[in-house]
């Protein structure tokens, strides 16, 4: 029986977290909008888990960081979370790799020299596009492409 799980993890307050469970085959994906209470981040991430040894489990955490124009306390709020995150990942012994946006985003062939909203408004289509049986958001479409990543290109074997 083979079995993996990959997870996309776009850590930011307006982020998301995102599965794409293969057993033996059988492909199914899931995503959730980014919960605002550490009690809810951990249950719903053991809920998707609970059936994967840590040697199963495959996750890419995007690397990002504050910029200057951002306020201090959205700059605050951005790293608690994302560090919150790796806690919980770490306590339940999930290895992760972090890679920057470009690093995920240039597998997609983004077009280059978009502003922050048409970004999103490409990378949410092409996750509409791969992903058509789950309700797409702007807060999960890249946790989707990121744990796409994770599967296809980052742990290609």
């Amino acid at each position: 029986m083979s079995k993996k799980l990959y997870i996309g993890l776009d850590a930011g307050v307006n982020g998301g977290m995102a599965f794409i469970h293969e057993n033996d085959g059988e492909i199914s994906s899931k995503a959730f909008r980014c919960p605002r209470d550490i009690e809810s981040m951990v249950n719903n991430l053991e809920f998707e888990i609970e059936d994967y040894s840590p040697e199963e489990i495959f996750c890419i955490a995007e690397w990002v960081w504050a910029f200057p124009g951002d306020g201090k306390k959205s700059a605050f709020k951005f790293g608690y979370n994302y560090g919150t995150w790796l806690g919980i990942l770490a306590s339940h012994r999930i290895d992760y790799e972090e890679v920057t946006p470009k690093q995920w985003m240039n597998y997609f062939n983004m077009p280059p020299k978009m502003d922050k909203k048409e970004r999103k408004r490409w990378l949410r289509v092409m996750a509409e596009r791969l992903f058509p049986n789950i309700k797409m958001t702007f807060n999960i479409s890249d946790a989707l492409l990121i744990a796409y990543y994770c599967k296809n290109a980052y742990y290609k074997e």
